[in-house]
């Protein structure tokens, strides 16, 4: 029992709030301080965007700063507040605990 009250409580607490969605790469999509997530070949990174020219992006990867050049991203995905996997998740993951203890007694 209490096994499966860990692991229903490991589920919930490491849900995630927010998504990502894929927007066009040219300089003019990104914004100072947004987070997002970038693909370099075959390579993924989430970067903090601290500054912004027409031809690359200083960023804040794992603590660090770097330099990309915008022609080298493949790939760019935004990240934005889910309102479904905040409320709706948690919600319906309380409901099932409930109706599976409800359904055992």
């Amino acid at each position: 029992m209490k096994k499966v009250f860990y692991l229903f409580s490991i589920v919930f607490l490491m849900q995630s709030c927010f998504s990502y969605k894929e927007i066009e790469n040219n300089s003019s999509q990104y914004e100072i301080g947004k987070t997002y997530r970038v693909y370099q070949d075959k390579k993924k990174s989430i970067i903090n965007i601290k500054n912004k020219t027409d031809s690359t992006l200083i960023v804040v990867s794992k603590f660090e700063e770097h330099k990309f050049p915008i022609n080298s991203i493949s790939k760019v995905d935004k990240r934005k507040f889910s309102i479904v996997k905040t409320l709706l998740l948690p919600v319906s993951i309380v409901s099932s605990i409930i109706v599976l203890f409800a359904l055992t007694y």
